[in-house]
């Protein structure tokens, strides 16, 4: 014998089966979020696997050229030793041929300041003034009357070295006194510019005295 449903039952039925459809499309729009959800998911953990990869090969990157960075500055480090060392020894060898220079100057100035001792320059007439450079050779300051007038004079100062033969003269016309004269030898253009160059010569000249000059 068929069951008997009750009206109340049959409108609930009724109910719920007018309400299906939109629990079908709400469920169908979640079921859509969740696989959108899900695709993000996967993409951002595909981003991260993508970072975390390239995070991975920049450090190993890094790391090796640090690696070769210390290796090349340790190569450099070794290279400046050595040139310096090699900077230091060719200093040493110089200081050693300069000091064995010096001490062979040293014995020719001796020598020759023997030799001149041995043989003494005559001082020659007119010599006003004389100078005496590292070797003991002179250099003298010789004032002659070049012309001689009524009431002037051609004065003619020299200076030479008896070593090398270095010549310096300065020549004017005065008025025959003594004051001219004494204006003539002190002037700084004349004879005052002679003696400064004669004094400056001495100091730099090596020369022994010439026999030539010594015996002239």
């Amino acid at each position: 014998m068929p069951r008997i449903i009750s009206t109340h039952r049959l409108a609930e039925l009724d109910s719920l089966a007018g309400a299906l459809p939109f629990a079908r499309s709400k469920a169908d729009r979640l079921q859509k979020e969740l696989d959108a959800q899900r695709d993000r998911v996967q993409g951002l953990q595909h981003k991260l696997d993508q970072t975390r990869n390239q995070y991975l090969d920049q450090t190993g990157a890094t790391a090796h050229t640090h690696e070769e960075r210390l290796a090349a500055a340790k190569r450099s480090l070794q290279l400046n030793e050595h040139l310096l060392n090699e900077a230091q020894e060719r200093a040493n060898r110089i200081e050693r041929k300069a000091d064995q220079r010096v001490r062979e100057l040293k014995g020719e100035i001796e020598r020759l300041k023997a030799q001149l001792a041995a043989n003494p320059v005559s001082t020659p007439e007119g010599v006003v003034a004389r100078y005496r450079n590292v070797v003991g050779a002179d250099i003298d300051l010789t004032l002659y009357a070049k012309e001689q007038h009524s009431t002037s004079v051609t004065l003619l100062l020299v200076s030479l070295c008896s070593g090398c033969g270095y010549r310096e003269e300065e020549e004017r016309t005065v008025f025959d006194s003594a004051e001219s004269r004494t204006s003539f030898m002190e002037n700084q253009y004349e004879g005052g510019k002679l003696k400064r160059w004669a004094q400056e010569h001495a100091e730099t000249c090596r020369a022994v005295a010439l026999t030539d000059l010594a015996t002239a």
